[in-house]
């Protein structure tokens, strides 16, 4: 099964406060902990600097009842890990009476620095 391969992820939620230079700061909580898996799926073919090559692009998958949106960050838990989603998990969701019930969205890791 497809859900084999789930680890435990939690999706980060934005809160903003005002700074002391009249601006605002963002900082992300802990929200809900869900089960998902991160994989490449070989997009299209690119053509940098008059060489080919395949493009590879990372996507979550996911529980079918959880809704991830673009620009949610989501904290993978066996590493620490950040993603930034790139799309909507809606618009690649299974049939509901799918035997295999799970969404995928594009994702960007994100690095940050020590």
């Amino acid at each position: 099964m497809l859900q084999d391969y789930f680890e435990d992820f939690i999706l980060l939620e934005r809160t903003q406060a005002a700074d002391e230079l009249g601006g605002t700061s963002t900082a992300w909580t802990e929200g809900i902990t869900f089960r998902g898996g991160v994989t490449q799926v070989v997009g299209k073919e690119v053509d940098p600097a008059g060489l080919l090559a395949l493009k590879t692009v990372p996507m979550l998958l996911h529980e079918w009842d959880v809704t991830l949106v673009q620009d949610d960050r989501v904290r993978r838990i066996s590493d620490g890990a950040e993603f930034r989603i790139i799309g909507q998990s809606g618009d690649m969701r299974t049939p509901s009476i799918s035997g295999m019930a799970f969404c995928q969205v594009p994702v960007e890791r994100l690095v940050t620095a020590p």
